[in-house]
């Protein structure tokens, strides 16, 4: 039977790939309805996905939402706003996958997982690279110790200046701007290879040549670890193609992603990923099939809520990565 899901929340632009997948495999997974807050918005993401799911119902209140008999719910809303609606979800002792970040204060992203615990129901957090075929080869070689003693871990995730004034309109909200967006992306991989940081410090700022503002649309930040340190980029005024780069550095050997792809964009066939052959003292590129996103999430969550597994992301791994964005885009203490 397949696993029955409504939709809190349809401003993301996440939300669109997630109801691709769940409508391309209906034998695993079904969405039985969505609410938003802005009506006017949940018609139209109605429409624009009448094609794939003609039967989506959109709900007027989240208490009709509630009263279908479901599996767990995604969360696709605006940023600030998803912690709340999953708690929504939680008290009624129904599982969560929700889009990253955990919102804007780690004291709600704390008492939002507090709740999934004592409620017994998972919180999963969409994190839309984790399962991308170059991360999770580059994760794999990091963690069974190819690389020896790690000591760098650097990334690159730029975002391209013709979409600068719609981040503006979006993002502007946050003081960590665009850093706040994207970063998490990377630090999320960061922690998974080096633990959570012990310091953090960062350079944030406004750089556009000609448009004034204190949106921050350029940002670097810089974690120590006990015997590592971490740097992460983030601008908004990109105009080189294919620049999303990861770089990891160990004492026995180093790994390159040249470049992550675009996320819930189109992405090439393939993913390269540059190992570092320490004997020869030379790269070797591997040409990995490229996955498809989010439906990895989804199966993830359905496996995790069904008993079948583990996460494999920890609420305690989760909350650092929060804690760790929030400080580096200057959002918290």
């Amino acid at each position: 039977m397949p696993f029955r899901l409504a939709m809190l929340g349809l401003w993301h632009p996440h939300a669109p790939g997630m109801a691709r997948q769940i409508a391309a495999n209906p034998e695993e997974f079904e969405l039985v309805c969505c609410w938003d807050p802005d009506l006017t918005l949940a018609e139209r993401r109605k429409g624009e996905w009448s094609g794939i799911l003609p039967n989506l119902k959109v709900c007027e209140t989240m208490a009709e939402v509630f009263a279908y008999p479901l599996d767990g719910v995604v969360v696709e809303g605006i940023v600030a706003d998803n912690l709340a609606l999953a708690r929504c979800a939680l008290e009624r002792k129904l599982p969560a996958l929700v889009e990253k970040p955990a919102g804007t204060t780690l004291e709600e992203a704390q008492a939002t997982f507090a709740l999934a615990r004592q409620n017994g129901v998972h919180l999963q957090l969409a994190y839309l690279f984790r399962y991308m075929s170059a991360v999770e080869e580059m994760l794999k070689r990091a963690k069974r110790g190819d690389l020896g003693h790690i000591y760098e871990f650097r990334a690159r995730l730029p975002k391209d200046l013709p979409l600068y004034e719609e981040h503006v309109e979006t993002l502007g909200a946050y003081a960590g701007g665009i850093f706040f967006e994207m970063a998490g992306h990377t630090i999320d991989f960061m922690c998974s290879i080096l633990g959570p940081p012990r310091e953090i410090k960062s350079i944030l700022g406004h750089y556009h040549p000609t448009r004034t503002g204190d949106f921050v649309d350029n940002g670097v930040a810089v974690f120590g670890f006990e015997r590592a340190v971490g740097i992460v980029e983030v601008p908004a005024l990109e105009v080189t193609p294919d620049q999303r780069r990861i770089e990891v550095y160990g004492t026995e050997g180093a790994i390159i992603i040249p470049h992550l792809g675009s996320g819930h964009l189109a992405n090439n066939a393939v993913q390269p990923i540059d190992v570092l052959n320490v004997a020869t003292k030379t790269w070797e590129r591997h040409n990995i099939p490229a996955a498809v996103l989010q439906i990895r999430d989804l199966r993830e969550f359905a496996a995790v809520v069904r008993g079948e597994k583990q996460p494999d992301y920890s609420a305690e791994h989760d909350l650092a990565v929060h804690a760790a964005l929030l400080q580096s885009s200057g959002m918290s203490s």
